[in-house]
């Protein structure tokens, strides 16, 4: 016999989606006005800068290469840990008590328990990346590019 589990009735799927969205387009507008513009801006000139003593690309190749895959194990860490470790107490995914969006049958055994582990390595997972993102990082140039404009960083 399939169990399934609970959903969320019409109106609490129609709030979430709807809150997701408002969320999700903060967060687009947000980055598209101040964000991506500051980054471009400070990608063109990075020699130009000095974070705590650390020269500017260092820190741009730093901050790309180690700290966005670090920001992403947190984020995903956050949604994916919680819900692996209560699907793994449970014995079951998704856990008890947890409501899903469309209909979906509930994995018990083996399945539930390669599931939860799958969810619990997801952060490890831009771990990784990020760690390899440091050895890219330490064979980035570190000095000023030959042939460097510097009245690029007389406009900065």
């Amino acid at each position: 016999m399939t169990e399934f589990a609970d959903e969320y009735s019409k109106p609490e799927k129609l709030k979430r989606v709807s809150l997701y969205i408002v969320a999700g387009g903060v967060v687009f507008i947000t980055h598209q006005q101040w964000v991506f513009p500051f980054v471009r801006w400070y990608a063109e000139t990075a020699p130009c800068h000095s974070l705590f003593g650390y020269a500017g690309l260092t820190v741009l190749w730093f901050s790309l290469f180690v700290g966005l895959p670090l920001i992403c194990a947190f984020i995903v860490g956050a949604v994916a840990v919680p819900l692996g470790v209560k699907s793994f107490a449970d014995g079951q995914y998704p856990p008890k008590n947890h409501k899903v969006y469309t209909p979906t049958k509930i994995l018990r055994g083996r399945k539930a328990r390669a599931k939860s582990l799958t969810l619990l390595s997801l952060p490890l997972f831009f771990m990784a990346i990020s760690v390899w993102g440091y050895l890219q990082a330490n064979q980035m140039p570190q000095e000023i590019p030959e042939g460097f404009d510097y009245r690029v960083c007389d406009s900065a």
